[in-house]
């Protein structure tokens, strides 16, 4: 406005921008509206009811957008994911911040400034980071630790990926599992899948969620509390996540993130996305689908364990064990168990990186009046070592009598089924209802990426191959969950049902899409 200009013609000036804008047409305000940033969009939303009006049918469609950076400076990086996540019109539902390193709390305090208090959100510490970068959208990914060509293990700089998402119909927040001094695993499974329930039935009116997105710290309690978790969960809830990992949480209705008490340790974050109960008959509908590339192929060597120990430590555990080869009574200790594997691999064993796959048969309920029913599941767990006493592995919860196969990494496994998940994501596609795919997120294995396949980016092809222009994001996990069911022949030769929740050399593919 010119300087000097009197108060009437202020007035006037004014009055004459308010008749412009009002009389541009809906179409034209709509396109406008469209390309404002976040922040400009919220603003413009209170202008009057007819904005209001127009901003909530732009705010009608689903989105979940993903970003990363590798900027070193944690403070900078933060905000160039933000700026790309919120430069097109969005109201957050949930927040995912993922790091390589670096203070979880300054990342946390940064996104609930921009975002808002009211926004549900988790921040871990992982392995590496895949998906488009924020300064130019090029696929790429980023691991923590980076081996170079004479074997020796780099430490990289700080990368940071942020997936945000809007998914209107749902009801979405953090529930927490947390362990107190001397509480046993059981009742933590126990009381996180009645939070769960509880929070469901409350805002939807349903008995168990569309999907359950998990990060777990690397203790003795989230393997027992996942598979209760398995168990107790109907087939059609989507469960995915990263095992292993560091996290803080920040519930909707919490300002910040709460502080643990001295003895008490966080074990799971659980992001819970539950079918709002109020949502309008004429909105559509959200449909979460997951797929599983494998890489593990199983060699002929079956054992059944004999003698089992378990390590004490709280964190990263392991197990001791002996075993009998299938049919047999010798009992053979860790040496001579290592010595079939070798002479099996042609004295290349540890370039293999072997695998004991244990089936455990364990007895889960939820509630004091529900009768125990049996539930087979394959676990992995990395061979690390052997004496003439025992065979060293990673990982607890073996027992005497679990069965257990050797199995290793396989590229060409790999290959294939990664294939067969690209094929799997482009029939979605093709489904009558036509579904629109508009957010994708993946939990990949930390052994594989670029170095394992000889490629860059094998892990997003699935993504890249059938939707080119979706914002997806992903990590690298030291131990990815993916619900699954296979049927095997038991020891017995009948073919047995056989739960698949943990695995390794895997990716995880979690798929969101939205039918009008």
């Amino acid at each position: 406005m010119i300087k000097g200009t009197s108060e009437k013609s202020k007035k006037k000036i004014v009055i004459a921008d308010m008749v412009l804008i009002a009389s541009i047409n809906d179409d034209l305000l709509h396109n406008i509206l469209l390309r404002l940033p976040a922040k400009s969009f919220a603003f413009a939303s209170c202008v009057n009811r007819s904005w209001n009006s127009l901003c909530n049918r732009i705010l009608s469609r689903p989105k979940m957008v993903s970003a990363f950076s590798r900027n070193p400076n944690q403070t900078r990086a933060g905000e160039e994911v933000l700026d790309k996540v919120l430069s097109e019109p969005i109201r957050p539902h949930f927040v995912i911040a993922n790091i390589t390193c670096g203070n979880m709390e300054e990342t946390l305090t940064l996104i609930t400034e921009r975002v808002g208090s009211r926004v549900p959100i988790i921040v871990s510490v992982v392995a590496g980071i895949l998906g488009k970068e924020a300064c130019n959208d090029n696929a790429g990914e980023v691991k923590h630790h980076v081996t170079t060509d004479d074997g020796l293990s780099v430490v990289a700089n700080f990368a940071i990926l942020l997936t945000i998402g809007y998914l209107p119909g749902m009801k979405v927040d953090v529930i927490p599992a947390i362990q107190a001094k001397g509480e046993l695993e059981a009742e933590i499974g126990e009381n996180f899948v009645m939070d769960i329930r509880n929070y469901v039935s409350v805002v939807s009116g349903h008995a168990a969620p569309a999907c359950l997105i998990l990060f777990g710290e690397d203790t003795h309690a989230t393997e027992p509390i996942l598979q209760k978790l398995d168990y107790a969960m109907p087939a059609e809830t989507i469960i995915v996540g990263d095992q292993t990992c560091e996290f803080l949480h920040k519930r909707g209705n919490e300002p910040r993130n709460v502080q643990l008490h001295k003895d008490d340790s966080r074990v799971f974050a659980g992001l819970v996305f539950a079918r709002d109960r109020h949502r309008p008959t004429q909105a559509g509908r959200i449909q979460f689908d997951a797929a599983i590339s494998r890489a593990m192929s199983s060699v002929d060597l079956r054992y059944k364990a004999a003698n089992v120990r378990v390590s004490r430590r709280p964190r990263c555990p392991s197990t001791l064990l002996t075993a009998k080869r299938g049919g047999e009574a010798e009992v053979l200790n860790g040496d001579q168990i290592l010595d079939d594997i070798n002479d099996f691999l042609g004295n290349q064993i540890w370039e293999n990186d072997p695998y004991l796959g244990v089936i455990k048969r364990r007895k889960y309920s939820i509630g004091l009046e529900e009768k125990p029913k049996i539930m087979a599941s394959l676990v992995f767990h990395q061979v690390t070592g052997a004496d003439e006493q025992d065979l060293l592995v990673n990982g607890a919860e073996i027992k005497t009598g679990d069965y257990f196969q050797v199995y290793l990494p396989d590229l060409k496994v790999a290959e294939a089924s990664l294939n067969a998940v690209s094929s799997q994501l482009r029939n979605l596609q093709s489904k009558p209802n036509k579904p629109e795919v508009v957010g994708g997120f993946a939990f990949v294995g930390s052994r594989r990426g670029d170095s394992f396949f000889g490629r860059q980016n094998a892990d997003c092809t699935p993504f890249l191959e059938n939707f080119p222009e979706l914002p997806f994001g992903g990590i690298f996990c030291n131990g990815e969950i993916g619900r699954s069911l296979f049927v095997e022949d038991g020891e017995e030769k009948k073919e047995v049902s056989i739960r698949r929740c943990l695995h390794v050399y895997s990716s995880v593919y979690l798929i969101v899409s939205y039918t009008s």
